[in-house]
């Protein structure tokens, strides 16, 4: 598959593999603070209510706060902040937050969300968002230290968390190849702004996945870096999240097309929602799939009309599974997770008894291509 070997050649083996180390010895130029809501600046025809929505109210599955990202969880179980990204985060590069509130009573009284960062001890960033997810991009090296306080209608506290993070630099060894390459003859590191986000952001992700059926070698964390990369690559980080917020309003309000959004692929690997629905297990152990394994024809006449009866299906289930299907896809962790089982499932089923060392390098590629195609396009039937 020349596109995806091609990159697995120029990005995978140097950094998927060798880019573990983080630097903190040495200072970026200062970026500065920024800390957004990510729900107050609407677009037209948009209309938010206060408090706890029903997408940050209940967890996927089996899952808990920890499968989504780094998570802190209140002692009595009344609520859980969730990070994006792993400590360390980086200076100049947004996160975001999202507090869930699974008590009804909380949830009920709930009418605002005050966020306070303090970077290295000094003066606070205090922002007050009418639901429970914020967006802040760190300034300076060192350490951050987040709290986020639950406000009743009255403003007095019914609930409070906090989570410390480290900050640290941009990957000084992926930034020297960045440099090096432009001044030397041959292929470049791909698309730059889509290896920093992967690299600094998400390599914990991508690099701690495990199959449900061991393999040696690299060849599935080629594969898998290749899928993340072509996923980030399709969209912009706010180009997602914009999708991801059209999702979420029309799961809360209950008013929209949800069929028409999810035949847009969904998060950092561009995960399509009715896959992920006809997907076992990635809603946490002994998961079962809401949506039948239902193949797609292989011609574009058929192809789009069946496409648009299978997304009216997904639209069709019950408005737990529908959330749970968002939440998967929303957070980067459980992104690139439920990628690692969609992949899987597709090996297994099209292409049983095989490994992704024969995927990849058996029949020139062949078997890869087609798991790539199922996965944008499918399933496929290929009779």
């Amino acid at each position: 598959m020349p596109g995806i070997k091609s990159r697995m050649l120029l990005v995978t083996k140097s950094l998927v593999l060798s880019l573990q180390a983080r630097v903190h010895s040495r200072s970026l130029r200062q970026y500065p603070c920024q800390c957004l809501s990510g729900r107050q600046e609407t677009s037209p025809g948009q209309v938010y209510t206060l408090g706890v929505r029903k997408t940050e109210s209940r967890f996927p599955g089996t899952l808990q706060a920890s499968d989504l990202g780094q998570a802190i969880a209140a002692t009595d179980g009344r609520c859980a902040l969730v990070s994006f990204v792993t400590s360390p985060i980086v200076v100049g590069r947004e996160n975001v937050y999202v507090l869930f509130v699974t008590d009804s009573a909380l949830a009920t009284a709930a009418q605002s969300f005050e966020w306070t960062f303090t970077e290295n001890g000094e003066t606070a960033s205090v922002q007050t968002t009418p639901l429970g997810e914020v967006s802040y991009q760190p300034q300076s090296i060192g350490s951050l230290d987040l709290q986020v306080r639950v406000l009743d209608s009255g403003s007095s506290e019914q609930a409070s968390l906090s989570l410390r993070q480290s900050i640290t630099s941009l990957n000084l060894i992926l930034e020297g190849m960045i440099s090096s390459a432009g001044d030397q003859p041959g292929p470049g590191v791909g698309n730059p702004e889509v290896v920093r986000e992967l690299v600094n952001q998400y390599s914990v992700y991508y690099q701690g996945v495990q199959l449900k059926t061991p393999e040696t070698g690299d060849s599935f964390l080629n594969f898998l870096f290749s899928m993340v990369f072509d996923g980030a690559h399709q969209r912009t980080p706010d180009q997602r999240k914009q999708h991801t917020d059209n999702l979420a309003q029309v799961l809360n309000d209950q008013n929209g097309d949800f069929a028409s959004l999810i035949a847009e692929s969904a998060g950092v690997c561009g995960i399509r929602l009715p896959l992920l629905a006809m997907t076992d297990g990635v809603a946490g152990t002994g998961s079962t799939a809401p949506l039948a394994w239902t193949e797609l024809p292989d011609v574009p006449a058929q192809h789009d009309s069946a496409q648009q009866r299978l997304c009216q299906a997904v639209a069709g289930l019950g408005e737990n599974a529908r959330i749970d299907l968002f939440n998967l896809a929303r957070f980067p962790k459980s992104n690139i997770a439920a990628c690692v089982r969609i992949l899987e499932t597709l090996r297994d089923r099209y292409f049983s008894g095989t490994n992704f060392s024969d995927v990849l390098a058996g029949m020139s590629g062949t078997r890869a291509q087609w798991i790539v195609r199922h996965y944008r396009e499918g399933p496929l039937s290929r009779s």
